[in-house]
């Protein structure tokens, strides 16, 4: 990355440049601890911190110029250092990433969705890794300001693929208009973040944002026509369209299952018909894996090269990851993060791969946040479906135990674990399963 600062200056008028130097931008931060020289400081406000407390110190560590607010400048002016001077840092943050990042020529692809995106992510890089030279990130990067980093790391890769999340009403679209991707998928609508931006509904629009910047751009979408919010978006979207699911779809899931040895699953697409096994587990992985055979179709590779990458895809810590304890007994490690739609699929994978006449079966869960008003009322749910599967040994971690309703209660990860270290092997194996969100811990026991 090297742009010249007389590029933001001459495309974003608008924007007062204070001190300003014939400077050339090679990188962004927006933590002043990892600033490196030649950085564009961008001061994201948090709830506990402001980000404009950090310029001074992000100009000491080499960064050449920082955004900052109209309101703040009155305590930065005496540093006498390049200021971009805007009304708020969205909207600056906004135009400036747009401008660094105009001219990569490389297809950017956006993926979102309220469960799915990491592995969606994973399974397509896999694929155009095979094909080609691959910007993505290693870690839960999703954010404007984290997408921009990586961005800033571009060396003329062939491919990029970005995570888009959110956690207000508006983020999707605020990313779209900065980054402008050329392609992108929206895998499904469910509670997650339901509780910041006001019920599901609302996460719907929000998610939509994808789907609505893409038709405005003339440029092709990928979509689950099995989530009934989605087919909202299906029936009014005019440009290209690919759909995958059970009905009706352009890749069409005709069967799926889990076992020991991982996921396999049959699909139609243009009349042939198509196996694919991945080494990894879970219910909904044929549906991430179709995404992403999806995007990579409209990027021009061909299905059978797809999943031929797809076969040698193994998933990733903390996603239903089995893991020997001690000799048997193993732990099923999928407590990165918990929602409905992941807590259902989980549960319904353990039930399938470890059956109830050859394993003591032993799950230990926990709350799933952000849900908002449908909290007590989604815990409910899950208490009856793990009801139905006649688990032998149910414990569970959170405020949400009533609402749950099955099993004992634990105050916390570190009771989980003493549970877990008393466990000894009978007449039968034993197979557990740790799900909750994240800051229930339950990722410390296996750690």
């Amino acid at each position: 990355m090297n742009v010249p600062l007389s590029e933001i200056k001459e495309n974003i008028p608008e924007f007062e440049i204070l001190n300003y130097e014939d400077l050339s931008i090679t990188g962004v931060s927006y933590d002043s601890r990892t600033v490196e020289p030649g950085d564009i400081f961008f001061p994201i406000k948090g709830e506990n911190f402001d980000g404009h407390d950090f310029i001074p110190e992000a100009f000491e560590k080499g960064a050449i110029i920082s955004l900052c607010d109209s309101s703040h400048l009155s305590n930065l002016v005496d540093l006498k250092k390049p200021l971009i001077v805007v009304d708020s840092i969205e909207e600056g943050l906004e135009k400036v990433v747009n401008i660094l990042f105009s001219k990569i020529l490389a297809p950017k692809v956006a993926i979102t969705g309220s469960t799915g995106k990491t592995t969606t992510r994973e399974m397509l890089v896999k694929i155009l890794k095979d094909k080609g030279s691959v910007l993505s990130t290693d870690s839960n990067i999703n954010t404007l300001w984290g997408n921009a980093k990586l961005l800033s790391k571009y060396n003329n890769e062939e491919y990029i693929v970005l995570e888009m999340g959110m956690d207000r009403a508006g983020e999707i679209g605020w990313q779209c208009r900065a980054i402008e991707p050329d392609l992108g998928v929206i895998l499904n609508i469910g509670y997650v973040h339901a509780e910041n931006v006001g019920g599901i509904e609302n996460v719907f629009n929000a998610k939509k944002d994808l789907a609505d910047y893409l038709h405005r751009s003339g440029k092709p979408l990928v979509l689950n026509s099995d989530d009934e919010w989605l087919k909202k978006i299906e029936k009014n979207y005019t440009y290209q369209l690919l759909t995958y699911g059970v009905e009706g779809s352009d890749f069409r899931l005709v069967d799926s299952h889990v076992s020991m040895e991982g996921t396999e699953f049959l699909f139609v697409y243009k009349g042939a018909e198509y196996n694919c096994k991945i080494k990894a587990y879970g219910k909904g992985l044929a549906y991430n894996a179709l995404a992403a055979i999806s995007l990579a179709e409209l990027l021009g590779i061909e299905v059978i090269d797809s999943i031929k990458s797809l076969e040698e895809y193994n998933g990733f810590s903390g996603r239903f990851e089995i893991k020997d304890f001690k000799d048997g007994i193993k732990i099923v490690n999928d407590a990165y993060n918990a929602n409905p739609t992941s807590m259902k699929m989980s549960i319904e994978t353990f039930n399938d791969i470890f059956a109830e006449d050859k394993y003591e079966r032993v799950v230990i869960l926990g709350d799933m946040k952000e849900l908002g008003d449908v909290s007590a009322d989604q815990h409910k749910l899950l208490g009856e479906l793990v009801k139905s599967k006649g688990f032998d040994k149910v414990y569970y971690i959170g405020d949400f135990y009533n609402d749950f309703g099955v099993g004992e209660q634990l105050k916390s990860w570190e009771d989980a674990k003493k549970i877990i270290d008393d466990l000894n092997v009978k007449s039968k194996d034993i197979a557990i399963l740790l799900k909750a969100s994240h800051s229930i811990g339950l990722y410390n026991i296996v750690e």
